[in-house]
């Protein structure tokens, strides 16, 4: 076998690529490593969400590395190939721990860590691609004078490096994917200008209603004017015959978001605390849970 035959097998082995699409969007989602299992629990579910919207909602071929086993080698592969077709709109989606150390940020990984330069480099072999970029990571302010340029939009989970507390943007995002109320001109899609707006409100909200400081504050890099067209998604047709269910689902929402927060603030609190706080929440989850499925007529 020839060496350019082994290195699109190796590419092909080490990825998790969901079908391939004719849509001309290509997603490449990496999630990282946490430091404990709690916080990679919150990046697999994050990116899981991110997954199924580049596939049912951008028909796009889907690239998924998960950054707890596959290495820096694993993600150039993936970046080297995407690149070779810059007759696309390209999709980055980077969900874990991210760090900057005066001069690189750096995204956390097995082996040695992806860095900014890395980004730099993937960014600028696109050319003429159009580029959408999502860094879901603490300090990943640090790279928006680095990777803003023609053709791109880049979303951080941070205003600068120094915010380093692990972000609760990613919910946020999610939610405003699939949210009517996201759709802010009712056209029937929802925009990534329309999710950050939504995002960036939200989180404000949701720290203001906990009387905490806000420890993250997203950035929208937008110099080519390219959000407000930048379509994610469609809001979703209404799940609930119950109206009394559909009014209880924000709640649940509420309470999911709850978990992941208090998964990503663990190493802050006592572990008889963060424990005791985890099960009063699954529990008050699995009653709503049950609730909602009374409502709705499920088995």
């Amino acid at each position: 076998m020839t060496q350019l035959a082994w290195s699109l097998l190796l590419v092909l082995l080490s990825v998790n690529t969901l079908g391939w699409a004719d849509s001309g969007e290509t997603c490449v989602i990496i999630t990282g490593l946490g430091g404990m299992p709690e916080y990679e629990e919150n990046f697999e579910k994050w990116g899981n969400s991110v997954e199924t919207i580049c596939r049912d909602e951008l028909k796009a071929l889907v690239h998924r590395l998960d950054g707890r086993t596959q290495r820096r080698t694993d993600v150039l592969s993936v970046f080297e190939t995407t690149a070779a077709d810059q007759n696309q709109t390209v999709w980055l989606f980077l969900i874990g721990h991210g760090t900057f150390d005066g001069r690189d940020y750096k995204f956390n990984i097995k082996g040695p860590d992806l860095t900014g330069n890395d980004l730099v480099n993937f960014f600028d072999a696109l050319g003429s691609a159009r580029m959408r970029a999502v860094v879901a990571t603490s300090s990943s302010g640090g790279l928006i004078e680095e990777l803003s340029g023609p053709n791109r939009v880049v979303m951080t989970a941070t205003r600068s490096e120094r915010e380093r507390r692990p972000p609760l943007f990613m919910s946020f995002f999610i939610e405003g994917a699939g949210a009517a109320e996201a759709d802010v001109n009712k056209d029937g899609k929802v925009s990534l200008q329309e999710v950050f707006t939504f995002s960036e409100q939200k989180l404000a909200t949701w720290y203001e209603d906990r009387e905490r400081i806000q420890t993250e504050h997203p950035v929208l890099d937008d110099s080519s004017h390219q959000a407000s067209l930048a379509y994610l998604s469609a809001p979703p047709e209404q799940a609930y015959r119950s109206l009394e269910a559909r009014n209880l689902a924000p709640g649940r929402q509420e309470l999911e978001r709850s978990i992941e927060d208090l998964k990503l603030r663990k190493g802050d609190l006592p572990l008889a605390e963060y424990y005791e706080q985890l099960e009063k929440l699954l529990v008050e989850l699995a009653a709503l849970n049950e609730r909602i499925r009374q409502l709705e007529g499920e088995e």
